[in-house]
């Protein structure tokens, strides 16, 4: 398309409408997709996760300090990274502190960080506190070594890392969800040790296909504990493409005649299970069920005991019932959609993740290495300069 520029003698640029209106849409679709809403494969993060860690470390909040409050943490990340919405930056922070919604959580939370059962109950800034978790040092021990490159904040007065040097693939061990101009993301999370050793093969093995990456990493594994009743065949066929659907069911064990249930799907709350079930003993659906009881506590998160009426219900039955018409069963898509290491967005299999990430984290280390080299080498030159001294020390006194 030729653009068609026009000038007034004030000089002022004039554009037809429909010229303004792609370039506009355009750029702001690129925008959401680049800077707000995908992860990049390097580190995992989007950019508000990466300048939430990144301020953190910088007011020293690591994992041994002390605990400080939220609203410092956010206020120096827009004041100094990203000029947007505190509300929306606070969320983010919080997400990252959530063991029920972060497999790994990047932040430890001192306070009332929200629940399973209501995850938006988090108290306001103001009142929480945090600092870094020990695993966001998988993200920052080698920052300051020469791993990554810098750019300069909005209104540049200070700089702030382009990619953080994660040690570990974190954009599977964490996943991510995100919504941007006609694409999405829904990265599912994933054991660390599964994830190590697929990257361990991939190094001792380059031509390892993606077969045998798939019988070391079996599956997603979502925080909650609950279990992946997903064929194998779909699972492989979701690694292959990068395209699918995890489908996660409770689990529950019998205890002295009762039906415990003991983990839910992700992000499914008890209390929305309590409903339901109540709902369907209102209607005389669940004859054999005679009480139903909540008893979560800290040492229990999951604890919800159905009360039977006789030791002879099949209880199989029931569950399979309670599976089909509750929240118990639950389905989960996947996409594996992220920013490569081009800086374009794409749908990869799991062996295009790991393999790029593996050049990632090898560039990483190589500039890691020649930048401890550079230091040693200046090392190096002065204490020539002072081997000569010595060696000459007479002159050097006269």
């Amino acid at each position: 398309m030729t653009e068609l520029a026009l000038f007034t003698a004030d000089a002022a640029e004039r554009l037809p409408l429909k010229i303004f209106t792609e370039k506009a849409y355009l750029d702001y679709s690129m925008y959401v997709i680049l800077d707000r809403a995908l992860p990049h494969i390097g580190d995992g993060l989007k950019p508000v996760q990466r300048r939430i860690v990144y301020a953190m470390s910088e007011l020293g909040l690591n994992a041994a300090a002390k605990h400080k409050k939220s609203a410092r943490t956010v206020g120096d990340v827009l004041g100094k990274y990203h000029p947007h919405g505190d509300s929306a930056c606070y969320e983010a922070m919080v997400l990252m502190a959530q063991p029920f919604s972060y497999r790994y959580p990047l932040v430890d939370g001192q306070g009332n960080w929200g629940s399973p059962d209501d995850p938006k109950s988090f108290a306001a800034m103001r009142y929480t506190e945090a600092r870094l978790s020990p695993f966001a040092q998988v993200l920052l021990s080698e920052l300051g070594q020469g791993t990554v490159d810098w750019t300069p904040n909005f209104d540049g007065t200070l700089d702030e890392p382009i990619l953080l040097p994660a040690r570990l693939p974190n954009v599977l061990l964490n996943g991510a969800t995100g919504i941007a101009v006609g694409m999405a993301t829904d990265i599912p999370p994933h054991n660390l040790g599964e994830i190590t050793a697929a990257c361990i093969r991939l190094l001792d093995e380059p031509d390892a296909s993606l077969e045998a990456l798939c019988d070391l990493v079996l599956a997603p594994d979502y925080p909650g504990g609950a279990e992946i009743i997903t064929p194998r065949e779909e699972l492989r066929k979701l690694y292959q493409t990068g395209n699918g659907a995890v489908r996660l069911r409770a689990r529950y064990e019998r205890e002295n005649g009762d039906v415990v249930i003991t983990a839910l799907p992700h992000q499914v709350s008890g209390a929305r299970i309590m409903e339901q079930v109540a709902a369907q003993m209102r209607d005389k659906k669940l004859p054999m069920v005679e009480d139903l009881r909540d008893e979560s506590d800290h040492e229990n998160p999951t604890r919800l005991v159905l009360a039977l009426r006789s030791n002879r219900v099949d209880v199989d039955l029931l569950m399979d019932h309670l599976f089909a018409t509750t929240d118990l069963e639950k389905s989960y898509r996947a996409n594996l959609n992220m920013i490569g290491l081009d800086g374009r967005p794409q749908v990869k299999n799991l062996q295009q993740i790991l393999e790029e990430w593996l050049r990632y984290r090898i560039a990483t280390v190589r500039r890691r290495l020649e930048f401890r080299l550079n230091q040693v080498e200046q090392r190096l030159h002065i204490l020539e300069g002072l081997l000569i001294a010595y060696l000459n020390l007479d002159e050097v006194i006269r």
